[in-house]
């Protein structure tokens, strides 16, 4: 019911009824006419409060999306120049054992051609 049904329903009520039925009549259509008022507005509340609360969840979840995009990077970056690092010295290790092997290759080189003179000088 509306408030001018209510107020409508109360005068004629006045007239007919003596002054204590209406005392009792209009407290419980009062009550009844602002009931509806509250559950509209904490329904109202209850549905700005979930509003509120997912936007925040959103928010949160972009934010933690981008914070950890940027740790990502960040983590990334060093991995990056580890293996940028682990290459140089494969490389720098290659290139040590390439003149490794040419110095060995020399080296039996000599031996071969020491034992051949030496085999050599003998009767």
């Amino acid at each position: 019911m509306t408030l001018i049904n209510v107020d409508v329903q109360i005068i004629y009520k006045l007239s007919t009824l003596s002054e204590q039925s209406l005392y009792v009549v209009s407290i419980s259509q009062t009550t009844h006419s602002s009931q509806p008022k509250l559950t509209g507005q904490t329904h109202h509340s209850t549905s700005f409060l979930i509003g509120f609360f997912l936007i925040f969840v959103v928010i949160g979840f972009l934010l933690g999306c981008f914070l950890k995009y940027k740790i990502y990077q960040k983590i990334r970056t060093k991995l990056k120049v580890e293996i940028l690092k682990e290459v140089e010295t494969l490389n720098r290790i290659e290139k040590m054992t390439h003149e490794i092997d040419e110095k060995i290759k020399s080296q039996k080189k000599q031996y071969v051609e020491t034992l051949e003179k030496i085999w050599n000088m003998k009767p």
